[in-house]
């Protein structure tokens, strides 16, 4: 003869069966919602632009691939905490069930809590400042930062508890997120290509700017560099003088980091003009017709 089941027993089986068959059902819905949210938000973003208006996107940070890993990264953070809080939420359903006192648990755990926190306030820091960071995308792999004024390199890696850098020098730091509290990025919004160029101060500043006007405007009209300007080049004129030379300047708007290569480039062409046209910097000596 069987041995007969308590009632009861029967009674938490069925309860703790529904419990878990209710919080799987309830994080497979939150899950599916997180996720059609998420490629909602990714299609809403995407699509066909304008070539001005994809390079202003670019310049604010706002790219699509960008907008993609950040949304991906918050949905990836929210089904961590839904995860949690439903794994809590059962546990402590059942145990109830099962008749295990509660309120002396959730004492002792409270007092462990406490404990833990005080023995683990640093890591506990890491971990929220890491949350905090990658869900406002402060930062992302790639980008080129500057740490407390201290450290500045390219970011290799994004964790929840630390940041990897390569220097320029090839040097990589370890990071912990807690110990962040200034951040500076140079890979979000735009940058400005500053272009001086010296000349002999007997020079007429006059035809200088206007070759320089020319050669920045070529430049501007090529495909390579529409990719990186954001607005026409503007040439400012006369920037300064002194007992040997007149500084001219003009600005260029670019992406984030490209002002470099545009720089150099225009440097380089507006130098190769201005000796064709007979006009040179101040290290050469002045010619005859100057002498004169």
């Amino acid at each position: 003869m069987p041995w007969p089941i308590p009632e009861q027993w029967i009674n938490n089986a069925g309860v703790i069966v529904t419990t878990l068959l209710v919080a799987l059902i309830v994080r497979g819905l939150l899950a599916r919602t997180i996720r059609r949210v998420t490629k909602m938000m990714i299609r809403d973003a995407s699509g066909k632009r304008l070539r001005a208006t994809e390079i202003l996107r670019r310049a604010a940070d706002m790219s699509d691939e960008r907008y993609a890993a950040r949304a991906n990264t918050t949905a990836s953070l929210l089904r961590s905490v839904t995860d949690i809080v439903i794994v809590v939420i059962v546990v402590m359903t059942i145990m109830n069930v099962l008749g295990v006192p509660l309120a002396p648990l959730l004492a002792s755990a409270s007092i462990g809590g406490v404990a833990i926190g005080f023995g683990a306030q640093s890591l506990v820091k890491d971990y929220l400042s890491g949350i905090f960071m990658i869900s406002e995308d402060q930062f992302g792999v790639g980008d080129w930062v500057q740490i407390n004024d201290k450290i500045s390199g390219r970011v290799e890696e994004v964790g929840l508890r630390v940041t990897r850098l390569r220097a320029f020098s090839g040097v990589v730091w370890y990071v912990r997120n807690g110990d962040i509290t200034q951040l500076g990025n140079s890979s979000q919004g735009t940058s400005t290509a500053i272009i001086d160029v010296p000349i002999a101060l007997g020079a007429d500043p006059g035809p200088a700017i206007e070759i320089m006007k020319q050669v920045l405007t070529d430049m501007a009209a090529e495909e390579e560099w529409q990719q990186v300007l954001i607005a026409e080049p503007t040439v400012l004129g006369v920037d300064s003088m002194d007992a040997v030379q007149t500084k001219l300047r003009a600005t260029a708007d670019t992406l984030a980091n490209q002002q470099w290569g545009f720089q150099r480039e225009a440097l380089s062409r507006i130098r190769t003009a201005l000796h064709a046209a007979g006009i040179e910097d101040p290290s050469m000596p002045p010619t005859a017709d100057q002498q004169a």
